[in-house]
Parts: structure tokens; sequence; C-alpha cells
């Protein structure tokens, strides 16, 4: 009779290693510390009130629906105003807490924990920060709103109400949990981010506002366009700021997949029939947005070829003065 062969004592201390982040993950209540691992000696960014606007320089307000489209879009853009001295201001609606390949892939874990997910949001804050600082933001121009990513179209309408506020599948809450976030008592639901934009505009008067396109591929974009209009026509500005539009997610765009900073981006095919203007970059805007995307780690290990197919010699947006597109939305309640 063969004599059993025992297990060396390495391989099963190498198997326990492997075993530790599944085993972490399944502790009730506790978010996965492989989650906080970037930027872990980092607080959060702060939460800040809207910066007073500053007279005799461009105030641009930029919306990103995630943590990661101010940067693909406009991170040149963003890094020449600040090289050149004008006020921008980014402004967060979601923390992008909803990424499931994200999230799976550091914990390990199949199981969709809401506190794995709230920590997915603390850390694309963090990295949202460090992206910025590469461009010259500092954390006192960024406002993080905290709403439900993958929820934006929910809130501009079966949840537009505040007595009927949206609950996120992923983290599990209906407000602005975030400890930062702008509005600490905001719901879940359309009025209230209407009403926090509204007040934002007021507040920062822009000259421009960026925001995502309106046949944007990702419903959270798509709704973040009907949300800011929506709250443009509740408030009155010294000027009327042009409204400029960016694209993210369009079908096989941009071509190629990948790192390409000699090949120029071209319109999406779908959105030929708009006006678009091409916003050169130079061979060092390209070397600090290429430096900035670094800052996502969390979205280069899911969607690496993704980002960095957007550092190119050129960003590209467009233009509508008036806003023409059917807003749909019922005026704030409060």
């Amino acid at each position: 009779m063969a004599r059993r062969q025992r297990v060396p004592r390495r391989v099963w201390i190498a198997g326990g290693i492997l075993l530790l982040p599944v085993a972490l993950g399944f502790i009730p209540g506790v978010p996965h510390p492989f989650l906080s691992l970037f930027l872990w000696w980092v607080a959060s960014p702060p939460r800040i009130e809207v910066p007073a606007p500053i007279s005799g320089v461009e105030r641009v307000l930029v919306i990103a629906p995630h943590p990661d489209d101010e940067l693909l879009a406009l991170g040149g853009t963003i890094a020449q105003l600040k090289q050149a001295g004008q006020q921008v201001l980014v402004v967060f609606l979601t923390n992008g807490d909803a990424n499931r390949a994200a999230k799976s892939l550091f914990t390990l874990n199949p199981l969709r924990r809401a506190e794995d997910y709230r920590a997915l949001g603390y850390r694309r804050q963090k990295e949202a920060a460090a992206a910025l600082r590469v461009l010259g933001v500092p954390v006192t121009s960024a406002l993080y709103l905290g709403y439900p990513d993958a929820g934006l179209a929910a809130l501009a309408s079966t949840n537009w109400k505040r007595a009927t506020p949206y609950t996120s599948p992923f983290t599990k809450a209906n407000y602005a949990f975030y400890k930062n976030s702008f509005n600490t008592s905001a719901l879940y639901c359309g009025e209230d981010l209407v009403a926090d934009l509204a007040l934002i505009l007021r507040r920062f008067d822009p000259t421009t506002i960026y925001m995502p396109h309106p046949e944007d591929g990702h419903p959270d974009h798509r709704a973040a366009v009907q949300l800011v209009l929506a709250a443009l026509a509740t408030v009155e500005l010294d000027d009327e700021p042009q409204l400029r539009l960016y694209i993210v997610h369009a079908p096989s765009w941009p071509a190629p997949r990948r790192l390409a900073t000699d090949q120029s981006l071209t319109v999406p095919a779908a959105l030929g029939g708009w006006t678009w203007h091409s916003h050169e970059m130079t061979e060092e805007l390209m070397e600090v947005k290429l430096r900035a995307i670094r800052a996502y780690s969390s979205q280069r290990v899911t969607n690496g070829r993704f980002l960095a197919s957007f550092v190119r010699p050129n960003e590209l947006y467009a233009v509508f003065t008036t806003p023409a597109l059917p807003i749909g939305l019922p005026a704030p309640g409060r």
C-alpha cells in the first residue's frame, strides 16, 4: 500500500495567502481592505462649498457623471485652462460605486456586498482627486454630489420626487451617505439633484459648461444632460453660459481601442449630424493626460485599453448656445 505524500507546509501557507482576500470579503459589515490599497494613506477629498466666482477669467464648469469622464473627454482641455489661469470647477454627480468588474477583481468575492461598493466609491473619489491634481486642479475645485451610479436615469424619471427616492442595488442606500457629499441631506431623487445643480450654477456663475452629449451611449450620461438643463431652466445667470457637449461612449469608439498618440479622435459615426470642434493637444498635454489616467487604478485594471484610447492629439466637443433639447422634467419642489 502506497504511503500518502504529505503536502509541504509552504503549499499550505501559499494557499492560505491566496484565500485571504476571499476570506476577508465575508466579514459582515466590514469593507474589503483591498479596495483601499490605492492611496490608502490619503484622506478622502473634503466636502467643500462652491468656490466664489473669479471675475475677469473664464469660469468653466465640468459636469462628470462618474469619476474619469472629466479626464477622458477633457483632460487636456482642463490642464490647458488651468495653465492659462482660468477657473475650473469639476462636479461629480456619482462616485462610480457600481463598477462590478472592479469590485469583483479587487475583492475576489462574488457577493454583492453594499460595504464593498461604498468602499469602491471612496476609492474612486481618491483616484479622481489624484488625477485632477495632475491636471492642476486642487481639491478645493471638485464637488462630489454622491448620487447613485447607474441610477441617474431613474432619478430623471420614476424617482423624481422626494417621496419616492431611488435605492441603489449596489450600495443599498437611498440618500447621499458619503461623508463629503455636497448635500448630505439629499435623497436619491431627481428634484434634489436638480436643486443641488441649480445652487452650484447660481454660486459659481459659469461662463462655459461642459456636459455629456445627449446621445452618449451610457444612460447616466444621457440623464445628466436632462438634469443639467432642468437646473439651468430654474436659475438666472449674469450671462448665458456656452454649453459644450462631450462624448465618452459610442459604438466602436474610440478606434483603435488602445494608446494611439499619433491618431486623432474622429467623430463617432452615429453623431455625424452635429457640428463638432476639435481642441488640439500638444505632446506635453498628452503626457499630462496619460499620467492623470494612471491615477485611476481601479479603472485601468479592468478597462485600461479603453482609457488609454482617449490620449490623442485632440479632444472633441459640440456646442449649442440655446438649449433646444426637450427637458421633460418637472421643476424642483424645494
